[in-house]
């Protein structure tokens, strides 16, 4: 049941947060900060839609056994960590710096080759991510202290 409760959750709340920021921002003639949450609120809502239709198509071959709260202890502190690490990190190395560690650290662990293809991939993935940002969505992002 739990399965089916955590999409349609998602859904709900990715309309919430889209119709919340058409009505708050208004008319979108341009792309900049204010057309994103929009954007966001509806691609949650999207996958959840589709996350939902397949577990309702994959309800009866899932078999819960149990929860690995040692696992996912270990996954909430990582998860942590690297929170405050974009936190205090990226006003001193900035968006693009911060954002390739954290990349690098959350990827290389998962590889046996090609490692520093995938990491000089992920550094031009993290640039990507910054152009689309501050350029096109028109968000600042830190430059940090090396590149001011």
């Amino acid at each position: 049941m739990i399965r089916l409760l955590t999409p349609v959750i998602l859904l709900i709340f990715g309309l919430i947060i889209s119709g919340y920021s058409y009505y708050t921002y208004g008319d979108f003639s341009d792309y900049g900060a204010a057309f994103y949450p929009t954007i966001i609120g509806f691609l949650v809502s999207f996958f959840g839609l589709i996350d939902f239709i397949m577990e309702v198509k994959l309800r009866d071959k899932y078999i819960f056994q149990s929860f690995d709260w040692l696992q996912d202890g270990k996954v909430i502190l990582a998860i942590s960590v690297i929170v405050l690490f974009y936190l205090f990190s990226s006003e001193y190395v900035g968006f693009i710096l911060s954002v390739a560690i954290i990349l690098n650290v959350l990827t290389q662990p998962f590889l046996e080759k090609n490692r520093l293809f995938i990491g000089s991939l992920l550094f031009l993935l993290s640039i990507g991510i910054y152009f689309l940002f501050a350029k096109v969505l028109l968000v600042g992002l830190p430059s940090g202290m090396l590149f001011e």
